[in-house]
């Protein structure tokens, strides 16, 4: 609800007076939304759920002196931000925010929670120094009564082009011909009658008195009713119209929304087979979808979050790095194989594995340490032990 109230205010903003009274009113107020927004958002909505999906499926890993840890950081960023928030909705707010508006503020506060700004305004414009910010509200209602510079607020923004405004303008052209294809699905769709009426009638003014209080209403009733009789008197004749024109079919109206559709995944870097739902190969597309949609999104938060502890903290260690590795579903028997290649290479312990699988690490000694076969061995101990076998046998 609180989505679809915020898109209404969005295109009919209510004053404090406006909302007073309708807050009093009995009568209900009615407002009625041209259908080709709802194509537009619905369009828009799709992608940046799949995109912010995504980005909240993704692990913020904290680290220290070049170690992974999961101190306050990690709970603020995977778990919940604040007191009213989880990480999902917070970065579903977040990923929201920067594309449809361009860029997002996240604040964070003296007791260190962080918030995503719903408005902000600058206060200061610093090239050099960094913008100071101002004006600050969160939640619904409420304005922060302080000012953030860069070591308190990350400002998130991918690229300076906004891409909703970019969509908005292109669909200004094709919103009128998407809403002209279902008015004229809609009409093909209907029957057309012809009612015959003797010439002497036509002129009577009477008569025409009595065509629009009775039969008009008549032919109404029976038109919209599923079942229905009517009357038909002396010189009335009712037939139905042949020449209905041109039928159109629900085929063009579906592949306009489509090709709507497939303008705005270009716009996202988004795959059309997940836009459309027809996804024929899934690793493929996923691949394409976290490369070019979800990741630029990752970076940009891992950058901004970096950016704000400062070069000083990133050069002993102390980051943060967004991991999407983990948004695709795994199943641990199909990933069997390659668990196996990771642990007999030394690539990775096994404790590694269990939590790039979502198991708790066993955190024993032996779960620690890293194990390499054989296979794996170095050339020259390879071939001198070869040598060294062949000089037995002599």
């Amino acid at each position: 609800m609180g989505m679809w109230q915020n898109f209404l205010e969005w295109f009919y903003p209510v004053t404090e007076t406006n909302k007073t009274t309708a807050d009093t009113s009995k009568e209900p107020i009615i407002i009625k939304i041209p259908a080709e927004i709802y194509y537009k958002e619905l369009a828009i909505y799709t992608a940046v759920s799949l995109i912010s999906n995504g980005v909240s499926r993704s692990e913020i890993k904290t680290f220290r002196n070049g170690k992974e840890t999961k101190g306050e950081d990690y709970f603020r960023l995977n778990v919940s931000p604040n007191n009213n928030e989880t990480s999902s909705h917070f970065w579903h707010t977040v990923i929201n925010k920067m594309i449809r508006e361009g860029e997002a503020l996240v604040v964070e506060t003296s007791d260190g929670c962080l918030y995503c700004a719903r408005s902000f305004s600058r206060k200061e414009e610093r090239p050099i120094l960094g913008d100071i910010f101002d004006c600050v509200q969160i939640g619904n209602n409420l304005t922060l009564d302080r000012t953030f510079d860069q070591n308190s607020s990350y400002l998130m923004r991918l690229d300076d082009v906004n891409v909703r405004r970019l969509i908005d303008g292109m669909y200004d052209d094709y919103g009128p011909i998407l809403t002209a294809a279902a008015k004229k699905l809609k009409q093909s769709g209907g029957s057309k009658y012809k009612l015959h009426i003797e010439g002497t009638k036509a002129g009577d003014e009477e008569f025409n008195k009595e065509f629009e209080e009775y039969i008009k209403k008549q032919l109404k009733d029976f038109m919209e009713a599923d079942s229905a009789v009517y009357p038909e008197f002396d010189g009335y004749t009712l037939s139905e119209d042949p020449a209905k024109g041109n039928s159109a079919s629900s085929k063009d109206y579906v592949e306009l929304q489509e090709g709507f559709n497939k303008r705005v995944a270009a716009a996202f870097h988004i795959p059309e087979s997940m836009m459309t739902g027809n996804i024929t190969s899934m690793k493929e597309v996923i691949g394409a979808f976290l490369t070019f949609g979800v990741d630029p999104y990752a970076d940009a938060i891992a950058e901004a979050l970096n950016k704000g502890a400062g070069y000083k903290n990133y050069s002993k260690g102390n980051y943060y790095k967004v991991d999407t590795g983990k948004i695709q579903h795994q199943n641990i028997f199909d990933l069997a194989t390659a668990v196996v290649g990771l642990i007999s290479s030394g690539t990775m312990c096994i404790d590694e594995i269990r939590e790039e699988l979502d198991r708790a690490p066993l955190n024993t000694d032996w779960s620690k340490k890293h194990f390499i076969t054989k296979n794996f061995e170095e050339i020259e101990k390879f071939l001198k032990s070869v040598q060294e076998g062949g000089n037995k046998e002599e």
